[in-house]
């Protein structure tokens, strides 16, 4: 099959694995199935295996091992994921080649590992640098852990280090999060993604929030929070390129940029998506399930979409305001062709008038207002 436009790939692994499962989170991950790993292991290359003979004319040129925790799993466990993805398709000499990693759960030999099958880009899990805002989430690890961490990562010599930060914790103060924020500063990492914090069903502080029992948090102080972290990390040169991701030059998530600028990638492993030729796959999410599936010679996927130009056009809009320099109008009629923008015209002029939206060289964008307020704007564009 091939690939319009011979665009590169991305591959998505999903390790759907975590020694435990925080208080906030909703991704699918489980714990305590520490028995399956191997298991997992041998049908996601047997996955991979399968599908590589659709695309054996593709080009790769981000890898990106996510979670759960896929440093949980053995170096041998990656190491064979890895391998299959390398003997199967065609990755480029450059290609950047990500793991999400926690605290607690790397070690040097795992780090080794790594290196040794070029895997370039570690992200780590900090969340916060205070021992009793990680405690509260219900994360494994402390302060001392993180800072132990990032030093390991730097001895065995990695140089692409993002640190993932969540604010607007019930409970954290501006202290908290400056202090954090001056933490992995000082750990000289080249990447940062920040979220604040959106409490989401299926979670136990979903529960505990009905309950009336989860502190609240100011929508004040998390704006404040906000667009400290902004002014802070400007000052220390990095670009705020998207929404959450401030990077030093040269060390933006090429990865995720593909998902935010309509680019193919495959995804492999349970509640993995792909995108591809305009189409949407996604697979079962338990990995139990995902791994029956696979061994009985079927496909793991429960769910495919077939994207049409006006979805798709939806989608590069709202998902390319995500990014700070926005989308280029010119490049999307090109595209689409003007009568298929001309239905956003009357909502972007009103975004405009806002102040919500504005355009700058072409590119429609997010203003300072607008991304306080872009839940609102991406939905005009649904």
């Amino acid at each position: 099959m091939l690939l319009k436009n011979d665009t590169a790939l991305g591959i998505y692994v999903h390790i759907p694995f975590c020694i435990r499962k925080c208080n906030y989170c909703d991704f699918p991950s489980y714990s305590n199935m520490d028995n399956i790993f191997s298991q997992y292991t041998n049908a996601l290359c047997k996955e991979i295996e399968f599908v590589s003979e659709k695309y054996k004319n593709g080009l790769v040129d981000t890898i990106f091992f996510g979670g759960g925790t896929p440093s949980v799993l053995s170096a041998k466990d990656i190491s064979k994921i890895c391998n299959t993805i390398q003997k199967k398709f065609r990755i480029s000499n450059n290609a950047e080649i990500s793991i999400e990693v926690n605290p607690g759960t790397i070690t040097k030999e795992k780090l080794e590992t790594y290196r040794a099958l070029n895997i370039n880009r570690i992200s780590i899990g900090v969340q916060s640098a205070n021992d009793r805002i990680l405690n509260f989430m219900g994360r494994i690890h402390t302060r001392q852990m993180i800072e132990q961490s990032l030093e390991l990562i730097k001895e065995c010599g990695f140089k692409n280090i993002n640190a993932d930060i969540i604010f607007g914790v019930p409970n954290q103060t501006m202290v908290d999060l400056q202090d954090t924020i001056e933490f992995v500063l000082n750990k000289e990492v080249t990447h940062i993604s920040c979220y604040s914090l959106k409490v989401e069903e299926n979670t136990p502080w979903y529960e505990l929030q009905k309950r009336g029992e989860l502190p609240q948090v100011d929508d004040g102080l998390e704006r404040e929070m906000y667009y400290w972290i902004v002014s802070r990390l400007k000052n220390s040169s990095f670009e705020h390129y998207e929404i959450s991701n401030f990077a030093k030059p040269g060390f933006k998530c090429i990865h995720n940029i593909k998902y935010w600028t309509d680019k193919p990638y495959l995804g492999f492993g349970s509640a993995a998506h792909s995108y591809i030729n305009n189409t949407r796959y996604s697979n079962v999410e338990n990995p139990v399930e995902y791994i029956s599936a696979v061994n009985a010679n079927k496909s793991p996927i429960q769910g495919t979409d077939i994207i049409d130009d006006v979805e798709r056009l939806s989608e590069i809009f709202i998902l390319g305001l995500r990014l700070i320099e926005g989308v280029n109008l010119e490049a999307l009629e090109h595209v689409f062709g003007r009568k298929s923008l001309k239905k956003y015209d009357e909502k972007i002029e009103m975004l405009v008038n806002k102040d919500f939206l504005c355009i700058e060289n072409g590119n429609l964008k997010l203003t300072k207002l607008g991304l306080d307020f872009a839940n609102l704007v991406w939905v005009e564009f649904i």
